[in-house]
């Protein structure tokens, strides 16, 4: 993630001296926030791992429906009572998510088992998707329960309310379902003997996945893609990593700009800590038939990347200042993981030698003598 903190004060440098404002009423600005988004969620469905979840179905339908939905409503009460504001849930459903990027440094090395790994790894995975589509349908139950009225992301068939809120996810099924048909269809004469009709398989299908991706992120059919992500996917793993890597690192300067308008720090922090102590509830609580170490591993596996990024984005130009609170709470998140799971493997292996000032002191005089 320190890349995507040069990113952010690249942004905010690039802001402040050439005194960029407004970028986020410009028309330019929802489209690209919502390729961004598209990109992170194709990316989150694509990279799921269909024989895990297989293996471990129960537990992560859990992960995904009782477990997000339960960390969205502790940050998202935390955050009201601390606000007393209902924005506060919007908040904390930006970042309940695990970011699946952050958590392949976790699966190095043997420190947690192989069937944790693959937990953690699907659960990362499908919360993502699951975050977005709350983000957008949430507004409406709030509403509900407490009689405000938030705006959505997005204008669309929601406005009509409940009926336009299941319209809408009809909608973005019955695309997805559709683009997956005539992928199924185009690609059985994938085998044909003749390399000419081959070729054009080949440019159907290309063509079809980059239109039917064009057209969801134009109407910003989100449920669709994530759909398409898990049954849609040509071995194109490479250009998927790669455009993961350039969307997060232009979000991550399009956050830096918008910090230009000023942080909340303490609100952040609160929000860190609440989303943190949130994982770690729900972690413990939804793994309780693993070992003690894998449960510990998972509690404290809370990191915040690029959807949570792109939400803010997204989120900003409805509710000003959105920015301003999340981007100080990605850093506190991804800052007290780095302490948490520190102090928590020198638990577990019962080495507490680093926390001598001793340690540190013959590490930099090796690192020096190397010079």
């Amino acid at each position: 993630m320190t890349y995507v903190y040069v990113f952010m004060l690249s942004g905010l440098a690039l802001a402040t001296i050439f005194g960029i404002k407004g970028v986020e009423n410009s028309h330019w600005y929802l489209l690209t926030v919502a390729t961004l988004l598209a990109a992170g969620l194709y990316s989150s469905t694509y990279g799921i791992s269909l024989r895990d979840a297989r293996e471990h179905v129960k537990l992560i339908v859990k992960a995904i429906t009782i477990g997000v939905f339960l960390k969205a409503l502790i940050i998202g009460s935390v955050m009201t009572l601390v606000m007393k504001s209902p924005i506060g849930f919007m908040l904390g459903i930006i970042v309940a998510q695990i970011d699946p990027l952050s958590t392949t440094a976790l699966m190095k090395g043997n420190r947690m088992s192989v069937r944790a790994q693959a937990i953690l790894r699907a659960w990362s995975s499908f919360d993502d998707p699951m975050t977005v589509i709350m983000s957008l349908y949430v507004p409406a139950a709030i509403a509900l329960f407490t009689g405000v009225q938030l705006h959505q992301a997005q204008d669309g068939l929601q406005s009509f309310g409940l009926a336009g809120y299941l319209l809408e996810t009809g909608v973005n099924l019955l695309f997805a379902g559709g683009i997956y048909t005539l992928w199924r269809l185009i690609k059985r004469h994938s085998k044909a003997t003749n390399y000419f009709v081959v070729a054009l398989v080949g440019l159907g299908m290309y063509g079809l996945f980059i239109g039917a991706l064009s057209i969801a992120v134009y109407y910003f059919w989100m449920l669709g893609i994530a759909v398409l992500g898990l049954v849609m996917r040509p071995p194109i793993d490479k250009a998927v990593t790669r455009a993961v890597s350039w969307a997060l690192s232009i979000a991550a300067v399009l956050l830096g700009i918008l910090l230009a308008g000023g942080v909340r720090i303490w609100l952040g922090v609160a929000l860190g800590l609440a989303a943190y102590v949130a994982q770690i509830m729900v972690g413990l609580l939804l793994t309780g038939k693993l070992p003690m170490r894998d449960r510990l591993h998972i509690a404290f596996a809370q990191q915040n990347g690029i959807t949570a990024i792109i939400l803010a984005l997204l989120f900003e130009p409805r509710y000003p200042g959105m920015v301003a609170v999340v981007a100080p709470a990605i850093v506190a998140i991804n800052t007290i993981h780095a302490l948490a799971n520190h102090a928590l493997d020198m638990y577990l292996a019962r080495d507490f030698v680093s926390l001598h000032p001793r340690h540190h002191l013959e590490r930099l005089r090796t690192h020096v003598h190397k010079i």
